[in-house]
């Protein structure tokens, strides 16, 4: 994980527990639900968060949605719950439990199929006795005999990773579910559900490790999938695990904002009152912003800028002075990102504001 990125991380969880998020009455179930409609969203169903907590909590199916939109978030929800079971029992993961998650993410969307090297179910969490080929332009998964083998490795090299969480830092835990995520997906087990299954491994390691679940917004899918076609070409997860850290911090930033900035409101009707100036309620990673790093933030707004424009803009003709008082510190930060993080160095480097830029920059401007 970059060290900026990580640092924003444990910044994030620190303010999410001081404030008190995830203290929240409904705040668990209510972010599952969040967990669940983005994975399922990722796959093609158009069922809300608000739908689906309808149809969760009161058993009122939305109106206007296909019945197999409906089956695969009821049955997601399922498999999460057990999911969180064996999370808090610790539960070594075995091929067993892992065949009966995907039973349970597939019980009433799985198919069954009749091959040449045997019939297979689905809806059983059965492995796949064929080859595939899905989601990457066509190209084929892993030949289907060596799926059990490469999955029990998985099984072997992840329950000795859990063994050790609790010596890990937050970023290692969360590199660890995002690493996960990625060797079943590349494995491709299953003839379908391959998307929700490693979500949903991601999550456990998360569960276990003590770490609030993360997830990836449907709206991120382009950079989501380009991220892993990346990693699988190049036989490296580290484009994947980039992608996947990032995506982590901003719904982590945007949650505890989200937090704060609703606990700063007042009622509509209150008049004058406006909002609490409680220092309390601050992310405390804007004390940590600098004069100069707020003016590279205002300079940079909303567009992606190189490094030469983005000093112009700033009127500074010191390079140096410029890199290690405004650039550098907004990167460390996690306010600012690079568009191209693997090649740092690269001529064509540009750079933008991260969520947790502009939700700092907004604040400033309050």
């Amino acid at each position: 994980m970059e060290p900026h990125v990580a640092q924003g991380i444990v910044r994030a969880l620190a303010d999410f527990d001081r404030l008190g998020v995830g203290r929240q009455v409904g705040f668990e179930r209510l972010h599952l639900y969040s967990i669940i409609t983005h994975s399922t969203a990722i796959e093609g169903s158009t069922i809300t968060i608000e739908e689906n907590t309808v149809m969760f909590d009161d058993g009122v199916l939305p109106p206007g949605r296909r019945v197999h939109e409906q089956m695969m978030n009821l049955d997601l929800k399922r498999a999460y719950e057990v999911a969180a079971e064996i999370a808090r029992a610790r539960t070594p993961l075995s091929m067993p439990l892992l065949k009966a998650l995907a039973a349970l993410v597939m019980q009433n969307t799985g198919s069954s199929y009749s091959t040449i090297n045997g019939p297979y179910d689905e809806a059983h969490g059965d492995l796949r006795l064929q080859n595939v080929s899905a989601g990457r332009g066509g190209r084929s998964y892993l030949g289907w005999e060596k799926v059990e083998a490469s999955t029990s490795e998985l099984l072997d090299w992840l329950n000795a990773e859990l063994a050790r969480i609790d010596d890990m830092s937050f970023p290692e835990r969360y590199d660890l579910a995002f690493e996960a995520h990625f060797r079943l997906v590349t494995i491709h087990p299953w003839s379908d559900g391959n998307g929700r299954m490693a979500r949903l491994l991601m999550n456990l390691v998360q569960f276990e490790g003590g770490v609030v679940p993360t997830y990836v917004r449907n709206e991120s899918k382009p950079a989501y999938i380009a991220s892993l076609r990346e990693s699988q070409d190049k036989g490296s997860s580290d484009a994947f695990l980039a992608f996947m850290a990032r995506e982590g911090l901003d719904i982590l930033t945007e949650m505890v904002g989200d937090y704060a900035e609703s606990m700063r409101a007042d009622v509509p009707w209150a008049g004058g009152r406006g909002k609490s100036d409680d220092a309390a309620l601050t992310p405390q990673v804007t004390p940590q912003v600098t004069p100069q790093v707020f003016t590279l933030l205002a300079a940079l707004g909303s567009d992606e800028l190189g490094a030469r424009e983005l000093r112009q803009r700033l009127s500074l003709s010191d390079a140096k002075n410029f890199r290690e008082h405004y650039l550098v510190p907004s990167i460390e930060l996690g306010l600012v990102e690079m568009a191209f993080p693997d090649k740092p160095r690269s001529s064509k480097q540009r750079y933008h504001l991260t969520r947790a830029g502009r939700a700092a920059l907004a604040r400033q401007a309050t």
